[in-house]
Order: structure tokens, then sequence, then C-alpha cells
């Protein structure tokens, strides 16, 4: 499906744990019951707190607890509380859209429906995609937050450097030999990635209108399109033009250390980027992603995440109350965008923060570039086995830079996928 509309900014970053107090879903927290509950991750938390000062003022009685909860913590405390009816589940929280499906099926009826809560209505101001991804039977189950569309990354000066124009990279093909270029010439990588897991593969592949399941939640891993997306790392690391490193901190601080030429990332790393690397500023640009063939799609995701409403809350319709007004609101989405988010709400896209020039990015207008993106992102189709398919990736993208051929990889892999599911 083509959608309409595009995006701003998302930041990704998820890290410690502070446990709630309690909460009214379910009725089993501790929490006042006129006390709303919401989990998110730390970026979001100082963007909702500033959201609901806000809300407040046309609802007086609202009160509201945000409690900071690290990504990790939220997958696996969302699914004891779903394994335990709705026990210790806050009224509302943050899902990533990855692992959203997963749990739709493995536990329906578990969020309220949010199309019979009417939020249907703001169907044409969210891109396709993102609707698909909190969808299920016709209904959505999720309010769309934020994305990020994906970019590379690139050094301006290190590719002068290299005599490489970034307009002259249409393909992967392309930036390979780029690559290698810039290898030759200044001894730096063309690209560093975390070999920990699969994503940079998964933005290659979803690039091409593929996840790891296909619509009849048929096994695509061995496909033709998975094949090339695992081709791109290799080709680079046979020029060894690869730096691969373990870890998110290990990958910022080879960015931070220009140790390699460009990173291909979700549109949320510029926050990461000025925040870590600030020796660089002035040095960077953006650019869209190669295509796997001339004249084929530039554009993909990484990351995202949007609202679920455990159904089994004592508060359901004045969760939903708040966080419909926030998602779907102007004034909110550009606090989003300010603290470094990048919402979904295409309203928020006629913002003139979006026409700002960044001159951390050489005064490049970075944030209309990925705002515009966003209506070119194919619709990939998540389930939940999707974590068993992206640790066999993972295993694959080893063994193919450790000299196996990419089909080889990937046909291996498949089989792997497909012992575990028996």
């Amino acid at each position: 499906m083509k959608n309409k509309f595009g995006l701003f900014m998302s930041g990704v970053v998820f890290t410690g744990l502070l446990t709630a107090c309690g909460s009214s879903g379910g009725g089993q927290g501790g929490a006042a019951d006129d006390v709303v509950t919401i989990w998110a991750n730390n970026i979001n938390v100082p963007v909702l707190e500033k959201a609901a000062e806000i809300y407040k003022k046309d609802h007086p009685d609202f009160k509201v607890e945000i409690v900071e909860t690290g990504g990790q913590d939220i997958k696996s405390k969302t699914t004891t509380g779903l394994q335990a009816g709705g026990k210790g589940l806050p009224d509302g929280m943050l899902q990533t859209d990855d692992e959203l499906q997963g749990k739709l099926e493995a536990f329906p009826g578990a969020f309220a429906n949010l199309s019979e809560l009417g939020f249907d209505e703001f169907k044409n101001d969210f891109p396709d995609f993102k609707l698909e991804a909190v969808s299920k039977n016709g209904n959505i189950y999720a309010m769309p937050f934020d994305t990020g569309p994906a970019a590379v990354f690139y050094r301006t000066d290190i590719f002068e450097e290299a005599g490489v124009n970034p307009d002259d990279i249409k393909t992967w093909d392309d930036y390979v030999e780029a690559g290698g270029k810039v290898k030759e010439a200044t001894g730096k990588a063309m690209l560093s990635f975390d070999q920990a897991d699969a994503n940079q593969y998964t933005i290659m592949l979803n690039q091409q209108g593929e996840g790891y399941y296909d619509e009849n939640n048929n096994l695509t891993v061995g496909s033709e399109a998975s094949v090339t997306a695992l081709e791109v790392l290799k080709g680079l690391h046979d020029k060894d033009a690869l730096l691969g490193v373990t870890g998110w901190d290990a990958w910022v601080t080879s960015i931070a250390n220009s140790e390699t030429a460009s990173v291909i990332a979700g549109g949320w790393l510029v926050g990461t980027i000025e925040q870590q690397a600030l020796e660089t500023e002035g040095k960077w640009g953006l650019m869209p992603l190669p295509a796997h063939e001339e004249g084929g799609s530039r554009s993909s995701v990484q990351g995202g995440s949007s609202f679920v409403i455990p159904s089994t809350g004592n508060q359901v319709e004045e969760t939903y109350d708040f966080l419909s007004w926030f998602t779907t609101s102007v004034e909110a989405q550009e606090l989003a965008m300010e603290g470094g988010l990048f919402p979904t709400y295409a309203p928020v896209f006629e913002s003139e923060m979006f026409d700002a020039e960044e001159p951390f990015f050489g005064n490049q207008k970075i944030w209309r570039f990925l705002a515009d993106e966003m209506d070119k992102i194919p619709t990939i189709i998540y389930t939940k086995n999707d974590p068993i398919a992206r640790d066999e990736i993972v295993k694959a993208q080893g063994e193919a830079l450790n000299g196996k051929s990419a089909d080889e990889a990937m046909k291996q892999a498949k089989k792997n996928i497909e012992n575990r599911m028996k």
C-alpha cells in the first residue's frame, strides 16, 4: 500500500527501569484508581509529562503517572502481565511495532479495540505502513506514535577525501564500490554495524517490501530479497570496508571516533550523533538508501512504537482520551519532535520545524528530507515468530562474513528456523 504522509525523528534509546509504584490496570496495582498510569522508555517520559500539563488545562481533574520503564523491561513485563490476565499492567504503555502483532496473536482481546473507541476517525492522518503494524482483522489496537525513516548518514569530509560523490551512489553496488575507495584512500570503514544484531540486514530487506514472514505467515528467509540484502554486507566485507562491532555502545563509539564514513539507521540517530559525536559537527550529511537495482525502492524504516491500552484496566476511556489526544495533537507532537522523537501524525509535517536547517548536518534540511521519505516506506508484515528468525539471521551474517556464500547462509538459516518452529 502507498501512503500519503511522512514523519520526523524517532529516538529508540532504551535505558533503565523505574519500577511502577502501582497500576490501575486490571485493578491490580496500588495507585489510586483515578490516576492513569503509563509505561514509557526514558526519552518519552519528559515529552508525555509536558503534554499532560497542556492536556490538564482543559481536563483539570486528569491525573497521570508516567513511569520510566526500559524498552526490554516493557517487553518482558508486558508478556508476564498478559500471561497473568492483565495483572500488574498499567493503564497504557508503549509497544514497539515489531512486537505488537505477536502479542495480538498470542493474547487476543488483551488490548482495547481502539476502532470501537473511535480512533478510526484518524486513519487518514497516519501512513499506511504504520497503520498496518497496529491493526489486526481491520481493527486498530495501538495508537501510532513514533518511527524511524531510514537513511545513510555519511561523513562529508571523509567522502571528499576519498573522492566519493554521494550523488553518484544510486545502488548498493555503487555503495560497495565507494566503500572500497574510502578504505583505500582513508583507511576507514565505509559502514559500521552491530554484528550482534540484524538491523542493517533488516533495513535492506524491508526496503524491498519483505519481512521475515509474508501476509500468510510463510517464512521468506532464503528468498531472493533476503540473499540480496546479505550480499551487500558481504560485498563490503570483501573490500575490507565493513566494521563489525558488538553492542550499541561500541557502535556509537565507532561513530564518535570517526572510524566509519557512514552508518545506516532510522532518523532518530540524528540526536545520538549530535549528543555523542560533538567534534564532528558540520561534517555530516543524509542521503536515501541506495536501491538494490536501478530505479528500485530507496526507502525503509528502523524502529517505531505505539501506545496500547490493556483491556483489563479500570480507566480505559480516560486513558484513551489522553493518549488519542496526545498522538493526534500538533502541539503535543511538536513537543515530541523537540524531545528527539519522530512523530507519525501527518498534520504535524506542516510545521515550520521541518524546514529548519540543521548546522550539525551542514545546514541540510534533514527533517524535511526524512519526512519526505515516509510516504515511500513499504508496508512490512510482523509476526510473533520474528525474534526466532532474527536470531538465525545474526548467525547467517557471521557465516557469510566468514566465507560462506550469502545464498548458502540463507538456506541454512531457513532450515534452522524451520527446525526451531517444529
